[in-house]
């Protein structure tokens, strides 16, 4: 998934229209860079793409004083799709670093609550299979041996990544009335 490309879709269906430097305000705005690693150049990079791909059109240019021209994009039909497609993948909350679901949530403007009700109990299902894929593991190996003890040492800090991670999920589906306005 290309994190880069969802969040410059979510942020121009946000504001239904606007160039790079607009996106970059908008996630800004979003708080979004106090918790990925999305860098100014791949907003940039992602709409080149997103325009090649069809995804984005050029709607105009503008020119303010000496700064060079400023080109305004919008969302397609085909952008709007490939939006709710990367938005469904980041809804399963594990994907980019744990923050998937949260990223789905901030730019989630046509999801509705029961959509986003079955994302996450879809989200809670893959982390509960990591739960049991790592159980399964530890439960294989000889628990007198040091590859035991090194790994039940690193599972237990994966353990509390993805337990804190659906702790959230199901906290932020209790209070979707107030995480919809953000």
């Amino acid at each position: 998934m290309n994190i880069a490309k969802m969040v410059v879709l979510g942020a121009l269906e946000s504001l239904g229209r606007g160039s790079g430097y607009d996106i970059i305000q908008e996630l800004n705005r979003k708080k979004i860079d106090r918790w990925t690693d999305i860098k100014q150049g791949s907003i940039y990079h992602a709409l080149r793409q997103l325009k090649s791909e069809g995804a984005v059109n050029e709607v105009e240019q503008t020119k303010v004083g000496r700064y060079p021209d400023k080109t305004i994009y919008k969302i397609t039909a085909k952008g709007k799709e490939l939006f709710d497609n990367l938005q469904e993948q980041a809804f399963l909350g594990l994907y980019p670093h744990f923050y998937g679901f949260k990223i789905a949530l901030k730019f989630n403007s046509r999801r509705s609550a029961k959509e986003i009700k079955i994302f996450a109990e879809r989200a809670i299902e893959v982390i509960d299979k990591q739960f049991k894929a790592m159980d399964d593991h530890l439960d294989s190996l000889d628990k007198s041996s040091m590859l035991y003890k090194t790994d039940s040492f690193f599972i237990k800090h994966e353990k509390m990544l993805f337990g804190a991670e659906k702790e959230w999920i199901q906290d932020a589906v209790k209070n979707l009335s107030i995480l919809r306005r953000t």
